[in-house]
């Protein structure tokens, strides 16, 4: 190496951004997803939206999302989903990222039970959720 010049470094596993994903984010509070979506659409993912069971089931197949951000509380029961799609080949790849409301020590405990790639507390802290998320890509 040259006098007065520095060696390369290269960018950590951690430091490196992950390739366009796609996300499916299970939620019927509109307010919450859009922020969801707003934050993962800046970093360049193909966010998808749905709002209840049914969708979040038609768009599995089709979508073929790298992961899932599932309300536990989408219509009445999302964890009843999660459990429903744990074992099948439409299951993110990447994982499940299950939202509880604030307090909910039960449902926190039932999608550590059923083996959510991770578990937060509404109000989703957005930078928290893209590092958990973008964390979780690097796996796959």
């Amino acid at each position: 190496m040259k006098a007065g010049t520095r060696a390369r470094s290269f960018p950590t596993m951690r430091e490196m951004p992950p390739a366009r994903a796609r996300i499916l984010i299970a939620e019927d509070e509109a307010a919450v997803a859009q922020q969801v979506i707003n934050r993962f659409t800046v970093r360049g993912h193909d966010v998808h939206w749905a709002k209840a069971v049914r969708e979040v089931r038609s768009e599995l197949p089709v979508f073929e999302p790298d992961v899932l951000i599932l309300d536990a509380t989408l219509d009445t029961d999302g964890l009843e989903l999660f459990q429903a799609i744990r074992f099948a080949p439409e299951h993110p790849r990447a994982g499940v990222v299950i939202l509880t409301a604030a307090g909910d020590v039960g449902a926190r405990e039932r999608a550590q039970q059923l083996g959510a790639a991770a578990v937060m507390m509404k109000p989703v802290r957005q930078d928290e959720l893209v590092e958990i998320v973008e964390d979780l890509l690097t796996y796959i």
